[in-house]
């Protein structure tokens, strides 16, 4: 089978017998001024949208034919609770015009350590959710340059 060297499984990066140079030269780039400032904020708004749920969305169909009729009835249950969630904390918020963080609901259900807990854990959060996308990173980059290596201290 003959190797489709458009396809997006080419390392970018290729030992010297295979370089793809040839076809880089052929691309020319060129940039034109004539379309700056043609975008309403409808565009705007839009491209927003669609870049905040375009991930999420596109997944949907792929997470429910892995997971089955109980993936589409949690999904629902998960979605009934953040609406509920949104609720609650709409009314926390209502009760109490100081209230304008996570952490100061769980100062005030709970006093200082709620407050305590509740920065951990979103802390704690933010922190591994960008772990987590290091190491997806991390390989993507090795399939993208499957001969390129890093040693750090020797390591």
């Amino acid at each position: 089978m003959a190797r489709d060297e458009s396809s997006l499984t080419v390392p970018l990066v290729v030992e010297e017998k295979q370089r793809l140079g040839h076809k880089l030269e052929d691309v020319e780039t060129t940039y034109s001024d004539s379309t700056a400032g043609t975008t309403s904020s409808f565009k705007t708004v839009f491209h927003g949208l669609n870049a905040l749920s375009g991930v999420g969305i596109l997944s949907i169909p792929y997470a429910l034919s892995s997971g089955g009729w109980l993936s589409l009835i949690l999904l629902f249950v998960i979605s009934i609770a953040a609406f509920y969630s949104g609720l609650l904390i709409q009314r926390c918020m209502d009760v109490d015009s100081n209230i304008r963080t996570y952490p100061d609901i769980g100062e005030r259900a709970f006093g200082r350590k709620g407050r305590l807990l509740v920065s951990v854990v979103m802390y704690a959060e933010l922190y591994l959710v960008a772990a987590g996308f290091l190491i997806l990173e991390g390989d993507n980059l090795q399939s993208l340059f499957p001969n390129m290596g890093i040693e750090v201290a020797g390591v």
